[in-house]
């Protein structure tokens, strides 16, 4: 997921973390060579969820992936508009966290098959959640634009 902190470009300072409204506690993160680490953030239950889920097409590749295993040409035929570089991506971010498998064949020239892991499938109420509370929030701004 994305990181919130920016460089702060004043001389003579480091690092700029939060407003000054709402600061950010010191003890909450911790500076590597590589940059900030949040600590807390990165324990959060509900932050960890939604970086496994997020991402424009991960919901609709689970969708495709609910009725069985694709391939990828199979997959990217079914989502008009997804780059080959995007589906690639997305999928091995899916691979990473254990919610979508590979499946590489034996013999050369068979087709590479992905399918949502046991894991992956605890995702399935979340995701029926989701669609619901989008219906209402849809049904709501069209009541309060019209």
């Amino acid at each position: 997921c994305g990181s919130h902190v920016r460089e702060c470009t004043v001389p003579g300072a480091f690092w700029q973390v939060g407003t000054l409204k709402y600061p950010v506690r010191w003890e909450s993160f911790m500076v590597t060579k590589n940059g900030v680490i949040h600590l807390e953030r990165d324990r959060c239950p509900l932050y960890t969820a939604i970086c496994a889920i997020q991402g424009r097409w991960k919901p609709m590749i689970f969708r495709r992936l609910g009725d069985g295993s694709l391939g990828f040409g199979q997959l990217r035929r079914t989502m008009p508009g997804i780059t080959i570089k995007v589906l690639r991506q997305q999928l091995r971010e899916l691979e990473a966290d254990d919610l979508v498998a590979r499946s590489i064949p034996e013999k050369r020239g068979l087709q590479v098959k992905y399918r949502i892991t046991s894991h992956g499938h605890t995702l399935g109420p979340v995701f029926e959640t989701l669609w619901a509370w989008g219906t209402l929030h849809l049904a709501h701004i069209e009541k309060t634009d019209g």
